[in-house]
């Protein structure tokens, strides 16, 4: 018989320390999201058979470091995921598909992120010479530019939308309503629309204030079978669903959907496997690398039309506490710090337990989580037992 439908569940997450200054190691930083993992759940490294890992390079050890540095006996499933999956969630997904597929029993995923091995912003030294298509890129950056592109996607936006800056200013400012009642996250202050609107340019029109906030942390999260997780320390959150998507093109830089990129395929694919539908959404867990890439999904998902998130939002106050769309509740990257993807998926299992204290949503039963951009999307939908 068949072992390639057993039901998934999400059975323990751990962070380390977050901070914005220092060097610390990176082994150190994810060694101790995985024991905090681990202790959650109450599981033991001799319980893991999978490690999955997504990574740009030095930031982050590898699913082998990891198994040694915990002490995991042997690996029955393991990947070392570099940029092209849909960001941190990439390895969650990966231990989702090994789990119900049978190939492991009990998987660690973690991503670990530090300031001085970069890709979190700032200058660095490119190539000194390029060929093909990269001879028309590589002077703006990474992937062609980053900062660049998404700016190129907040005005075009703007323009085919005919919409104000404050439309994505609402999701800056929510962050920070979320981030002042979460311990763990790393920017506390909360702003306003003005603060948003006087933020500084880094590629104009995309502020400050639209981009992730980079930090050293590891985040880390324990996934095996329900039936086992029923067993364990804490309340088991199901995986009720998962997609990935590229969408037509699967190019960063020229894809065919400018706005959406692969989201709207991820969505769709998403709402089509799951026993619920974006109506029964308690909380929002969405990738907000940068604020047009959390205005996209929002809208890919369903929650409005295409084009109409800033009637939608209004005032902004349904995305934060108390409101009926609780969006990005530790904060998100904008304000909890950029933990690259994984950091939704645990926000969002803390909510379903019910653990999230101060800044916990009234009996949430249903969780969304998105991640990515473009060509590289991801999305989960988990729900409670």
């Amino acid at each position: 018989m068949s072992t390639l439908t057993r039901e998934v569940a999400i059975a323990g997450v751990g962070y380390s320390e977050l901070s914005r200054t220092g060097e610390p190691n990176p082994n150190a930083l994810a060694l101790a999201a995985a024991k905090n993992a681990l202790a959650d759940a109450g599981v033991t490294s001799t319980d893991v058979d999978g490690i999955f890992e997504y990574k740009f390079g030095p930031e982050s050890p590898g699913a082998q470091d990891m198994a040694r540095l915990l002490g995991v006996p042997d690996l029955a499933a393991f990947a070392d995921i570099f940029p092209s999956g849909p960001s941190g969630v990439a390895s969650a997904l990966a231990g989702v598909m090994a789990v119900a597929s049978g190939a492991c029993e009990t998987v660690l995923v973690f991503r670990c992120l530090t300031r001085a091995a970069g890709h979190q912003g700032g200058v660095a030294s490119g190539p000194e010479t390029v060929r093909g298509r990269d001879q028309f890129l590589t002077p703006y950056g990474y992937l062609g530019g980053i900062l660049v592109l998404l700016g190129l996607k907040k005005q075009r936006w703007m323009a085919e939308y005919e919409r104000p800056e404050e439309d994505f200013g609402r999701i800056a400012v929510n962050a920070r309503r979320w981030s002042a009642l979460n311990p763990r996250a790393v920017m506390h202050d909360e702003v306003t629309m003005d603060d948003y609107l006087s933020s500084r340019m880094v590629a104009d029109p995309l502020r400050v204030l639209d981009c992730d906030y980079p930090v050293n942390g590891a985040v880390a999260t324990v996934i095996t079978t329900s039936e086992r997780a029923a067993d364990l320390r804490q309340r088991p959150v199901i995986v009720d669903a998962m997609a990935y998507a590229t969408g037509r093109g699967a190019d960063w830089l020229f894809h065919t959907d400018f706005l959406y990129g692969g989201a709207v395929d991820c969505a769709n694919r998403l709402w089509q496997r799951s026993s619920v539908t974006v109506a029964d959404v308690d909380v929002a867990q969405v990738y907000d690398g940068f604020t047009p890439v959390t205005v996209a999904w929002i809208e890919a998902l369903g929650a409005c039309g295409r084009g109409e998130f800033g009637d939608w939002v209004g005032d902004g106050s349904r995305l934060g506490p108390g409101g009926d769309f609780p969006l990005n509740t530790a904060g998100g990257q904008l304000a909890e710090g950029r933990l690259h993807g994984i950091g939704f998926l645990n926000e969002a299992v803390l909510q379903l337990r019910g653990q999230c204290e101060d800044r916990q949503v009234p009996d949430a039963q249903v969780a969304v989580v998105t991640s990515g951009v473009y060509p590289q999307c991801g999305a989960m939908v988990l729900t409670a037992v």
